[in-house]
């Protein structure tokens, strides 16, 4: 029974498909719409054709939502103006499809989330012609609104300069309920707005620089399906640059360690280095790294404003001055930093400064030769950060600087050198990263000199010796008469025997012959710094006997050899008066002094047949003259030496 009364119900509707041939329906079977929007679904119906109809004009089309009560719900849509709508339609669902014209299309303003569901169209030709497409329902998906409004402006905004932005919505259908903009922000909080087109609006103001970053908000509302949809973006005024300096990060022992806003740094060398340029400004600024005067790093910042610079291993050249420099529009700032590079003393120099301000430089472990009473100056340099603190030192003594000294460099002067300063110098620099230290060694070189000549008469003839002292090692020459002697040397004559010992030369000459008359004795010693010479002469006396002859076995007492010094003083005045001319190329001149040589104390020790030591020559300065000793001894007779023995034996 109810399957009976179901098809007499279909039936009494109009029929389906099924049951009605040439019946058909062009529609989309899903449509889909966001919520407050429009929905259109294109509609074509057919139907068989009858001869009978003759006009077209009483042909209607409804939609209806499918529900429960087909037969007694009211259409959604038609163009029968005899037919009640759904109240739920409430003048939003139209038939825009002319169904004289075969299209059935249905339009949906203002869509709303109960509208959600299937509907399905109807044709009515008369009274008697009518069909229910149920085979053919559309299915309407109701969404959330998610369309957003777009919001218009440039791209900067120049602060204190009028713009006029626009909100639009162009997926607003036209024949909606209109739609409300509404604008929101702390940038225009005091303005009063204006409603456009029901597609768009417009706001105009004048930003200001504390309103970059400040959102903006543009509402658009749909009254008809009482929902809302909105877009916010921040505002992007242009500002100058802040923010501007520079900041660094370094490696350490105990790892990474990091610094903003800094004017000077201190790093060691070939450790590693990020320095970082950062400046705020919109728009973004043109940043550069200057080292030297040249620009070694520039580009766009990348980030938040920031141009980093990478300098690993840093070394010496790396120091000085970086600049960071910004330009933003037609503005240029700069800020920098000095950078010091930590280091060890190293390029350590020795300068040595000559008597004509002339400059030699020592490499390390060189050596130095200088003449005895000369000055020398030295300079010790070293390249260091920070600057070392500079000593001198000979050997393990420390020395005090008698020139001005500074940081980084220290002076030396020597004053009259003597032998006694030869050794070895090193100067030391040293920081707190380090120590180096060079040396030099000095030599002191000087003019031969004397040293207490001797003469005694022996059983093999007259012994004299001869020292002499001298750097480089002098050469000792024995003159006797017009014959010349150097070196060892024996014979008939006379025997010459020299021993030398680092700076000292001994040589002792021995006469195996009668002296003759005005027989000179010369010892002479030399080198490239000069000569000193030392000459005896024998002169005849009175009675024409040689001057110098000895007598066996018997020594001359205190009383004759205090004569003997009286007469020699004596002697030595007149003869050189007599003999200057003479004697004169037997002097020597000292080839760098330019001062002749002097002996004014000749120790001729005749009893005791003994010389005296050696002074030290540090102490004694170079001779001056050329002096000439003169021994005179009378002969003494067989008779007076008798009369002197009786006369020792009372």
């Amino acid at each position: 029974m109810l399957l009976l009364l179901l098809l007499l119900l279909l039936s009494s509707f109009g029929g389906s498909q099924s049951q009605k041939e040439g019946y058909k329906l062009q529609v989309s079977q899903s449509v889909a719409v966001q919520e407050g929007l429009c929905a259109y679904i294109p509609c074509t119906f057919f139907y068989p054709f009858h001869e009978k109809w003759v006009s077209p004009s009483n042909i209607h089309g409804y939609w209806f939502k499918d529900g429960p009560n087909l037969s007694e719900d009211d259409p959604m849509a038609t163009n029968d103006q005899m037919r009640k709508v759904n109240e739920e339609a409430g003048g939003r669902f139209h038939l825009i499809g002319d169904p004289v014209k075969d299209k059935c299309s249905l339009s949906i303003v203002d869509v709303q989330m109960r509208d959600s569901g299937q509907y399905f169209f109807r044709m009515k030709r008369g009274k008697d012609e009518k069909f229910n497409y149920l085979s053919y329902k559309v299915h309407l998906n109701v969404e959330v609104l998610t369309e957003k409004p777009d919001i218009y402006m440039p791209e900067i905004l120049e602060p204190e300069r009028s713009v006029t932005l626009l909100c639009a919505a162009p997926w607003i259908c036209g024949n909606a309920t209109p739609p409300i903009f509404f604008w929101a922000g702390t940038a225009i909080s005091n303005l009063r707005q204006s409603q456009g087109t029901p597609y768009f609006s417009e706001l105009t103001f004048t930003p200001r620089s504390q309103d970059h970053g400040t959102n903006l908000t543009c509402r658009v509302t749909f009254p008809g399906a009482g929902v809302s949809t909105e877009t916010t973006i921040p505002l992007n005024v242009a500002y100058s640059l802040k923010n501007f300096g520079i900041s660094a990060a370094w490696e350490k022992r105990t790892g990474l360690e990091s610094s903003s806003d800094l004017s000077s740094l201190s790093i060691q060398k070939d450790k590693s280095l990020r320095l970082f340029c950062q400046a705020d400004s919109n728009p973004p600024a043109m940043l550069s790294w200057v080292h030297g005067g040249q620009v070694v790093l520039s580009s766009w910042p990348s980030g938040a404003g920031v141009l980093a610079l990478e300098l690993p291993r840093l070394g010496i050249e790396d120091g000085g001055e970086y600049r960071c420099q910004a330009q933003h529009q037609k503005e240029t700032q700069h800020v920098s930093l000095n950078l010091s590079i930590l280091y060890a003393p190293e390029d350590l120099k020795v300068s040595v400064l000559g008597p004509n301000r002339t400059v030699t430089i020592l490499g390390n472990a060189s050596s130095l030769v200088i003449l005895v009473g000369e000055t020398l100056h030295l300079e010790c340099v070293a390249d260091s950060r920070p600057l070392a603190n500079m000593t001198w030192a000979k050997g393990s003594q420390l020395l005090s600087s008698s020139l001005l000294s500074s940081p980084g460099v220290v002076g030396l002067e020597l004053s009259h050198v003597q032998p006694e300063d030869e050794g070895k110098y090193t100067c030391q620099a040293q920081n707190p990263w380090g120590t180096q230290h060079t040396s030099l060694n000095l030599s002191v070189q000087y003019p031969p000199k004397l040293y207490n000549p001797f003469c005694s008469r022996t059983d093999e003839g007259l012994f004299c010796t001869c020292c002499i002292q001298a750097k480089p090692i002098s050469s000792l020459i024995w003159r006797v008469g017009e014959s010349t002697v150097e070196g060892n040397s024996n014979n008939d004559t006379l025997q010459v025997m020299s021993i030398t010992s680092g700076s000292w030369t001994n040589s002792s000459l021995i006469l195996k012959e009668k002296l003759g008359l005005d027989l000179n004795l010369h010892c002479e010693g030399r080198n490239q710094h000069g000569a000193h010479s030392l000459v005896i002469l024998l002169v005849a006396d009175a009675s024409g006997a040689a001057a110098l002859t000895f007598s066996k076995g018997v020594f001359l007492g205190v009383a004759i050899m205090a004569l003997l010094f009286v007469c020699l003083k004596y002697a030595l005045k007149k003869l050189q008066r007599k003999k200057q001319v003479e004697m004169r190329d037997l002097g020597t001149t000292d080839s760098q002094s330019n001062k002749e040589v002097d002996y004014e104390n000749l120790d001729m020790n005749w009893s005791r047949g003994t010389r005296q030591s050696s002074p030290d020559p540090v102490t004694q300065t170079p001779p001056e003259e050329l002096h000439y000793a003169s021994l005179n001894f009378r002969r003494l007779k067989p008779q007076d030496n008798r009369e002197n023995q009786e006369e020792n034996k009372k």
